[in-house]
């Protein structure tokens, strides 16, 4: 997509004295780097920022919070209505669902509000609604505002936009990597972001309950349709036993990816709630975001999530049914 397509965006942030910046619940690396990226780059052009967080916050990630000139901020309806700001940014999602507890006050608020995104599906409906698919992460949309607006990469922007460079692609691994990733990561490196470092932030600083998680996970995988769709699930009581975090399930999807046979991976896990939070992935064939879509979720073509009832069978077996029939 053009500049051009962005530059109301940008306008929009240019003319505003005070900015509230929010990503999805469950953030990951990009959303985090996204979100960060862009307080740094306003705070520079003189604007008051203030970043939202819906908790809970990966601990692997936290460093990228501390880079903030101020604290992040845990919402609350309460919070967030004494908090008076010209534009509401969203960074890296347009999804309702992604959004709560703040979707209402964000509806609320729909005259004020930006959007930045890179997923294929979202139900957020804006008028300056910035959607790029063929961005490999959502900070390359951001890195793309900062040049708008005239901003130069420090090396705390550089190293958010790398760290939600290199989650959203795998470390350069998926077929979301385009010539232009690289060179955007040649930009932030040039600025003082370094791999080495966020390799050990984001990769070597896990707690021992993943590695017990990981354990559990893999002990409850199952194979199906000839061993070409494999899911692994994690229940309450096994998240309670290992003295787990919920955000710690992240990046366990990616294990049954390497079985050569394994076209596409299903990882479920139960919410206190009781409902069954679903991520998709797969193997260059099979578009996940499609099969999430069925169930009121999406995301990417090979990388997507939705939410069904429980139990963890009947949910694991709803999916595996759509992945069948996608199959053929």
């Amino acid at each position: 997509m053009s500049d051009n397509e962005l530059s109301p965006i940008a306008q929009a942030l240019h003319d505003a004295k005070s900015v509230a910046i929010f990503t999805h619940a469950r953030p990951d690396p990009d959303a985090i780097g996204s979100q960060v990226g862009a307080a740094l780059m306003l705070a520079a052009l003189g604007k008051q920022v203030y970043v939202m967080c819906l908790p809970p916050i990966p601990q692997p990630l936290q460093f990228l919070l501390n880079m903030l000139p101020g604290s992040c901020i845990e919402y609350t309806p309460e919070k967030a209505a004494n908090i008076s700001v010209d534009r509401i940014l969203v960074v890296d999602t347009s999804a309702r669902q992604q959004l709560e507890p703040a979707t209402a006050f964000l509806e609320s608020s729909a005259s004020k509000v930006l959007i930045l995104d890179h997923h294929i599906s979202g139900d957020l409906r804006h008028d300056l609604i910035y959607r790029d698919t063929s961005a490999a992460a959502c900070v390359e949309i951001v890195a793309k505002l900062g040049g708008i607006l005239g901003v130069a990469f420090s090396k705390n922007m550089a190293t958010a936009l790398l760290a939600g460079l290199v989650g959203d692609t795998g470390w350069f691994r998926f077929d979301s990597v385009t010539p232009r990733t690289h060179e955007i990561a040649a930009k932030l490196l040039d600025a003082g972001a370094s791999p080495s470092e966020l390799w050990g932030r984001l990769m070597q600083s896990e707690r021992k309950s993943k590695l017990v998680l990981l354990s559990h996970a893999v002990g409850h995988i199952s194979f199906y349709a000839r061993d070409r769709i494999a899911a692994m699930e994690l229940s309450n009581q096994d998240i309670a036993e290992a003295n787990a975090e919920t955000w710690e399930t992240e990046g366990l999807i990616d294990i049954p990816m390497m079985v050569e046979s394994v076209v596409c991976s299903v990882f479920l896990s139960e919410t206190p709630e009781g409902k069954i939070r679903a991520s998709l992935r797969s193997k260059h064939t099979v578009d996940v975001n499609a099969v999430c879509r069925e169930f009121g979720g999406g995301g990417h073509a090979r990388a997507a999530g939705c939410r069904l009832p429980g139990p963890l069978s009947s949910a694991r077996d709803a999916l595996v049914k759509a992945l069948e029939r996608k199959l053929g």
